[in-house]
């Protein structure tokens, strides 16, 4: 009876196991996203990661079956691993996540190359393993450097290492020289680079790109647009920590490399990773916030500028390195006009308005007339087409504000008219919240103006507030407006105009009690007793009877003090109304004012052309009515 290995069988069995983990890790990895489940999986992946890594570094003969299942299993897990980093809801995976899907990988790769190992064939399949073992070494690196998993990229590129060595022993072999295998090498010594850098050991860094120098000069265009992608990389990551006179060594090897290849050989992706290592030595060079660099900078945008045109990564690129210059040499037309191109060529959305309208107030900072054009001239070629009502809102309401705060009011008045003209050809009226935004612009801007007894201007701003493009505040909104527009006219002493404004207004808005106080006002400044009479009759029919008479008594104490007997008359009349159809005690207290204003006013008042103002029966009438609401409020 043959003996039986005990090594052997033991390490069957966690070969075997290896499988069994890959099978049932493989249905879990699209379903794993909580934490908790996440963190399990790690902890088991791990342990079997550290399982293959050292069955590889020790002999022992596998079956040709159980190599190929192995295999299988390993091509299996790198399979899905890509297929759910390219899932759309992967990109906000979780850090555990991100980090199960790398160890995965790590994991994968290392029975891939374990099987490999294990399986006997003909001399040409050693070339063909070596040669797939170091490219998917090289992508495992590049995937576990940029997700800080230096251990696993230490694993990787040590298998790679060594079959990098195996290629070397074969050429040699075959008497093939050192630059047969150009792209692998390169790439490799660059991955090299990468991770020492992510160690903070730059000297090493330096030494592999001093190898890799010559072969870099070599490459195919797939391989320079790979290459040059990592080097960006490494480029990048300094300039995010601050170091960016290192950035800018790498970013500047990067540069060189991708610029190394012809324009019409280089792919889409290629050409994609030029255009990021032109932004990110542009960002880095503005950075350092030199002079010198900060012209190297625009010599480069030039550049790019001269190969693609005015294409909108050009003018974002041109607007940041106008905005770096000293305030006192600032080019501010410069500036309008690469926002207005902006305007004019960004392709829409919340971000881009969201730049744009935030460019354009910096710039009303230096030049408020260029930011208003800009601001009517996106509204009205962009936006206005497009029918965005939120885009439309937003910017109308920082337009209205760039007015509000504009030092030639009136002359910002007139134009947002003008601009709301325009507006309502092709809009509809604003929701309630942007139009209450902008109507509490407005009303702070008039308080000012009308506190400053600045009417006119007051004036303007309430007509551009009462635009039916705000319509949808609805009439409470209207009537403070227009109420403050009325107040506007009396304190200029312009009666028509008053009731110009009082003719157009809604119904409900003319039959508010503070409208009609307004209009009596009115009335006694163009001596209009008709329109005083209306006013007073219909504050007396106010089912508000409390408010009413609060109204009533002011509107007195303004005839009394303009001097007009004829319209105190008419007011006191009605304030005595209110008396006879019941009070209470402390109105009824001011019954004996009421009536000693009464008497004064009847002192032989007359209109204003000298005549007397009432008739012997009529102020008969006034005396016994005033005389008869005294008797029955004498037990008060």
């Amino acid at each position: 009876m043959a003996s039986v290995d005990p090594l052997s069988i033991g390490r069957d069995r966690k070969i075997k196991g290896l499988i069994e983990f890959s099978t049932d890790l493989l249905p879990k990895l699209p379903t794993s996203h909580d934490s908790s489940s996440t963190d399990t999986l790690l902890a088991d992946l791990n342990h079997h990661i550290t399982t293959v890594n050292a069955i590889s570094q020790k002999s022992g003969t596998v079956s040709h079956e159980t190599a190929q299942d192995l295999k299988e299993a390993g091509r299996k897990l790198w399979n899905e691993c890509i297929r759910e980093k390219r899932r759309p809801n992967d990109v906000l995976a979780s850090p555990s996540r991100s980090k199960l899907l790398v160890r995965t990988r790590l994991f994968s790769f290392l029975v891939n190359v374990f099987s490999r190992e294990c399986l006997r064939g003909r001399r040409g399949d050693v070339e063909d393993d070596a040669v797939a073992i170091i490219n998917q070494g090289l992508v495992l690196a590049k995937i576990c450097i940029n997700e800080s998993d230096l251990d696993g990229a230490r694993l990787g590129l040590g298998k790679v290492t060594t079959y990098i060595d195996k290629l070397r022993q074969l050429d040699a072999e075959n008497h093939l020289g050192p630059g047969h295998r150009v792209n692998i090498e390169a790439e490799y010594l660059t991955m090299r680079c990468a991770l020492s850098l992510k160690e903070d050991r730059l000297d090493v860094a330096e030494h592999m790109y001093t190898k890799a120098d010559d072969l870099l000069r070599n490459l195919d265009p797939f391989s320079a647009e790979q290459l040059a992608d990592t080097l960006q990389d490494i480029g990048a990551n300094l300039s995010e920590k601050g170091d960016h006179e290192m950035a800018l060594k790498w970013l500047r090897r990067a540069h060189t490399l991708i610029n190394s290849q012809e324009l019409e050989r280089l792919s889409t992706e290629g050409l994609e990773i030029r255009m990021a290592i032109h932004h990110d030595l542009i960002q880095t060079l503005l950075a350092t916030r030199s002079p010198e660099r900060v012209q190297e900078a625009d010599d480069l945008v030039s550049y790019v500028e001269s190969e693609i045109g005015d294409k909108p990564v050009v003018l974002h690129w041109k607007l940041e390195i106008l905005q770096r210059s000293p305030s006192e040499i600032f080019d501010v037309d410069a500036c309008a006009s690469i926002l207005r191109r902006m305007v004019r060529s960004l392709d829409l959305s919340d971000a881009a308005l969201g730049f744009l309208l935030h460019n354009i107030k910096e710039l009303r900072d230096r030049g408020s007339r260029l930011a208003i054009g800009l601001l009517d001239e996106l509204l009205l070629t962009r936006l206005l087409p497009c029918g965005n009502t939120d885009w439309i809102g937003k910017t109308l309401v920082r337009r209205i504000w760039m007015g509000t705060i504009d030092t030639e009011a009136s002359d910002a008045a007139t134009r947002l008219i003008q601009l709301l003209e325009q507006l309502a050809e092709d809009s509809t009226p604003c929701n309630v919240d942007v139009a209450a935004a902008a109507q509490s612009l407005m009303w702070k801007k008039l308080d000012v103006s009308y506190a400053k007894k600045e009417y006119n201007v007051a004036e303007l701003w309430c007509q551009v507030a009462l635009h039916p493009i705000f319509s949808s505040t609805g009439e409470v909104s209207q009537g403070k407006f227009a109420r403050r527009l009325i107040l506007c006219a009396i304190s200029r002493s312009d009666p028509e105009t008053a009731k110009c404004t009082f003719d157009a207004l809604p119904t409900a808005v003319q039959n508010d009690q503070l409208t009609r106080y307004l209009m009596f006002k009115v009335s006694l400044i163009s001596w209009d007793h008709d329109l005083a009479r209306q006013c007073v009759e219909f504050l007396s029919k106010s089912t508000e009877k409390a408010k009413s008479r609060d109204i009533l008594y002011a509107c007195v104490r303004e005839a009394q003090q303009l001097g007009d007997k004829l319209s105190t008359l008419e007011a006191l009349k009605a304030v005595s109304a209110t008396f006879v159809t019941g009070s209470s005690t402390t109105a009824a207290s001011n019954l004996p004012s009421i009536l000693r204003s009464a008497g004064y006013a009847k002192s032989d008042p007359r209109d204003e052309n000298g005549n007397k103002a009432f008739t012997v029966p009529e102020l008969e009438w006034f005396r016994k009515n005033a005389y008869n609401i005294g008797v029955t409020k004498c037990h008060v």
